[in-house]
């Protein structure tokens, strides 16, 4: 999963809706809605500006965890490390809590890969 579709199920959850009440605000299906949510497919900017209104999210967010706004100039990864601590006020507790758990996910995935080859 990548940070769109689990902001958008963080958030749909935070506000009690169910898929379907949430497809009828943003004018889709319940099944585009699970898609959406599931990283199946990436909705268009046309139906992320639908659905940040819909969630109260800001627009320009999605589009950015959806890869529609351009890259920003290249960084090394401290400064790019710099600039998201001294940024991370500005998140939601949703978006801080997506972060925790995908690197958590990846520190699992690294420590696996090491057991593995240390038991060969």
């Amino acid at each position: 999963m990548g940070l769109l579709d689990r902001t958008v199920r963080a958030r749909r959850e935070e506000l009690g809706l169910g898929q379907g009440a949430l497809a009828e605000r943003v004018g889709v299906t319940q099944q585009t809605i699970s898609r959406w949510e599931n990283g199946e497919v990436v909705p268009p900017p046309k139906r992320l500006a639908k659905l940040a209104a819909a969630l109260g999210l800001d627009t320009r967010k999605l589009l950015a965890y959806a890869g529609y706004l351009g890259a920003e100039p290249e960084t090394s990864q401290w400064e790019g490390l710099t600039a998201f601590y001294e940024r991370m006020p500005e998140l939601s507790n949703q978006e801080l809590l997506i972060i925790v758990e995908r690197a958590a996910e990846e520190l699992r995935s690294r420590l696996s890969e090491l057991t593995e080859s240390r038991a060969v």
